[in-house]
């Protein structure tokens, strides 16, 4: 890419344009930017959303005092597509993950982090719209690069598996079980050992896989990671979280395919009032 068309690419993302500042100003700006990260970042873990979106704009305007092509620009645009996805919306999450991918290619090169977790992140996107092929096209080499960049072990790996499972098990018209278990079972066996058996990447994966075996009719298999998985997230989230919510919905579908509708009807209850009671906290009907 020549310097012109990078130029031009620069300008066309919103807000991040390299100022001439002082040491001092920038310095600033770095602390601010590495405080309103971690605060961000802590608060999505919580899913308190709004929270975090407040830090990560923080985040990003204080990016727009860095250089052209600093990753900490790539990483504050990762981190707001990646916060709208979860709050589902896909439009601003597709927008800020497309800008992310397009910089970090043009800035930082084919197989730098930024450009790796741009690639995750779409491909998570991808799949909760049921483009599924779009998720594959970008989950594969994001799987190739993490694993380059942070070897086979590490956790970011295990999350690209993970995500590649889910849209490999997911597509309704074309559902590859056989090829998503032992990504799914790699990327179990990866977080269990590199962030311990009680992790919510640990639920997560087992939640896939507990779905998986569902849809294969494996329900004595699946029973019991869909209660592990429940367990996991009720002891290390907030008891109004929506991984919470989702893992009692996904048991209690597992439940009525087992006949076992009263167990179902207890948790689709607990599952509605946490949603009620997040709809409420946002202004929303319940």
């Amino acid at each position: 890419m020549s310097c012109r068309a990078r130029r031009c690419l620069w300008l066309s993302i919103s807000m991040l344009v390299a100022l001439a500042i002082s040491a001092g100003s920038l310095a600033a700006s770095a602390r601010r930017w590495a405080r309103a990260m971690k605060a961000g970042r802590a608060a999505y873990e919580q899913a308190d959303f709004a929270t975090a979106e407040k830090q990560f704009k923080v985040a990003f305007t204080a990016a727009t005092k860095f250089e052209l092509g600093d990753p900490r620009a790539v990483r504050t645009l990762n981190a707001i597509g990646n916060l709208y996805r979860a709050e589902d919306k896909t439009d601003a999450a597709e927008a800020f993950l497309s800008k992310a991918r397009a910089m970090a290619e043009a800035w930082l090169g084919a197989e730098s982090p930024e450009l790796a977790t741009a690639l995750n992140n779409l491909g998570g996107l991808y799949t909760s719209e049921q483009r599924f092929a779009k998720a594959e096209e970008v989950l594969r080499p994001a799987l190739a690069m993490r694993e380059k960049l942070l070897g086979p072990e590490h956790p970011e790996v295990a999350a690209t598996l993970c995500n590649l499972g889910e849209a490999l098990l997911m597509n309704p018209y074309r559902p590859r079980y056989a090829e998503a278990e032992p990504l799914l079972k790699r990327s179990l066996e990866i977080d269990q050992k590199a962030l311990g058996p009680e992790h919510p990447a640990v639920a997560t994966t087992l939640d896939d896989l507990a779905a998986l075996y569902t849809a294969e009719g494996r329900y004595a298999e699946a029973e019991p990671l869909e209660r592990k998985a429940l367990e996991i997230f009720e002891h290390t989230l907030p008891s109004d979280h929506p991984y919470v919510a989702d893992a009692l919905q996904h048991y209690a579908a597992l439940l009525r395919k087992m006949n076992r509708q009263a167990e179902a009807d207890t948790l689709e209850a607990r599952a509605f009032t946490i949603a009620a009671s997040r709809s409420q906290s946002k202004g929303g009907d319940p």
